[in-house]
């Protein structure tokens, strides 16, 4: 049996006491050698998650900035197209106001046109008045050459004449 001294009966408190510090020193060891494997892994991970919150903060920062420079400048497209927009209307009158006086326009023509079928009439009928008017002009001169030969062959006699009246 044992002896139970009271060295003997420290002993066993001595040891469980010693195999636990051991063990905890053995579980420190392992806890430290475990802790520097995750900080090779942690603290990289967390400087690039780091970095990559900052530029998806600068992205999103950027697309802001030219969302809004976008949404002024289809704002000014859209009062150029409103104004477009005016001015096709002013343009649409200008065009119906020409439509109308084009109508008016193509009926003067046709009234033109009706009366100019009318002159044509009247020019046929003068060019054969003056057709029928060239037989007798050419008459006419002709005896006028005759008087004038006529004329010539008086004053023969008519100069005679004159010698003898002194008027």
């Amino acid at each position: 049996m044992t002896d139970l001294t009271p060295d003997n009966a420290l002993q066993p408190d001595f040891v469980a006491t010693q195999d636990m510090v051991s063990c905890m020193d053995k579980f420190a060891r392992t806890f430290e050698a475990s802790a520097r494997r995750w900080e090779l892994v942690v603290y990289p991970s967390l400087l690039a998650f780091i970095v990559l919150a900052a530029y998806g903060f600068f992205l999103i920062y950027t697309l802001t900035s030219d969302v809004n420079r976008l949404a002024r400048s289809m704002e000014s497209v859209v009062i150029s197209v409103n104004d477009l927009a005016a001015d096709m209307n002013t343009v649409a009158g200008n065009v119906a106001s020409i439509s109308g006086n084009l109508g008016a326009i193509a009926s003067d023509v046709n009234v033109g046109s009706s009366d100019m079928g009318n002159l044509l009439v009247k020019m046929d009928d003068i060019n054969k008045s003056v057709g029928v008017m060239t037989v007798p002009m050419y008459q006419i001169r002709r005896d006028m050459g005759r008087i004038n030969h006529n004329i010539h062959d008086a004053t023969g006699p008519m100069h005679l004449m004159g010698d003898v009246f002194p008027f």
